[in-house]
């Protein structure tokens, strides 16, 4: 579907710039319908966005605009993305269809053109039928036979060369999908890569830590041990103080060992679910990324090339039975 409609541009017309078109394509995601308006760089968005409802029925809170990996911002005027050009594509996709519990789109009622056969030839009574010759009544009835056939032949070709146009219709629909599905797949790429990068680098900090929580939890006995056996100086000393333990709190470092440990406990506790719900998120990020490549438009593209020879085959055929 292609639809166009003049919107008037608002604001001062000198954010437009020389290289700017007059013409806007927008492009529907989940239909691959077209709809062109005419309008300059000083239109504001918020204009666009009024009239695609008028046009499609999507109110602008639900419009998510996306040219590139840029979505559209209603407030600004549409030179601000470099648009209109008849190179940058702006594809429209309806929020309310992007929840996984949404309902798909109502199925599209297409118009199949089915041939319009005319009915047979009826006896005439004609001169030359009357006639008792054989061969001229031989040569009526064929000319009249072949006159039908003909005409059959020619509404079958005419209802190959429409279903033929529509093909070609749904296949550049089909085709505006794929590159609405390459956008939305590299916005998703673009927008999964940060809260993976912060994911990576915390995992990255917290895998340190612990292991030098690790290592200095491992290793507490230990040094306990190590403290108490290593004498203090004759000279220093004293009642109740002969070792280098003697010097420290064995009871206040034995109290904070175990909190440490508490501590560390409790945060792996904290992380473990959240780990495991952003790994969760990452395998249906990459399962929806896989799900979202497809190239058998190429196939059918090929095939109803074929076709179209075909097509153009009969088309000689019927001109020279002209």
């Amino acid at each position: 579907m292609s639809s166009g409609s003049a919107v008037t541009a608002g604001g001062s017309a000198g954010v437009e710039g020389a290289a700017l078109g007059q013409k806007l394509m927008v492009h529907v995601a989940e239909n691959g319908h077209s709809m062109e308006f005419e309008c300059g760089g000083g239109t504001r968005v918020e204009a666009i966005q009024r009239a695609i409802e008028h046009v499609c029925g999507v109110p602008p809170a639900d419009q998510l605009l996306l040219c590139g990996n840029i979505p559209l911002d209603g407030a600004n005027h549409l030179a601000h993305y470099n648009l209109p050009r008849d190179d940058r594509e702006v594809f429209l996709y309806n929020k309310a269809r992007l929840h996984a519990d949404s309902p798909p789109p109502a199925p599209e009622s297409i118009d199949i053109p089915e041939p319009s056969i005319p009915p047979p030839p009826r006896p005439q009574d004609t001169a030359l039928e009357v006639s008792a010759d054989p061969a001229l009544k031989a040569l009526v009835s064929y000319e009249v036979r072949f006159r039908y056939d003909f005409q059959v032949a020619n509404a079958l070709y005419q209802s190959s060369v429409a279903k033929y146009e529509v093909c070609r219709r749904l296949l550049r629909e089909w085709q505006v999908q794929e590159r609405a599905l390459d956008m939305a797949r590299s916005n998703l790429e673009q927008a999964f890569r940060k809260p993976s990068l912060r994911y990576s680098n915390f995992m990255r900090s917290f895998a340190q830590q612990h292991r030098g929580y690790v290592e200095v939890l491992s290793t507490f006995e230990r040094d306990v041990q190590r403290l108490r056996a290593i004498k203090l100086h004759p000279h220093l000393q004293c009642e109740g103080r002969r070792c280098l333990l003697d010097l420290m709190d064995e009871n206040r470092l034995r109290k904070l060992a175990d909190e440490y440990l508490s501590s560390q406990k409790g945060f792996e506790d904290f992380v473990s679910p959240l780990k495991a719900k952003f790994l969760e998120l990452k395998r249906r990020v990459e399962s929806l990324l896989n799900s979202m490549s497809s190239s058998a438009w190429k196939d059918l593209e090929a095939l109803i090339k074929e076709h179209h020879r075909v097509i153009g085959d009969q088309k000689s055929i019927m001109q020279s039975l002209r």
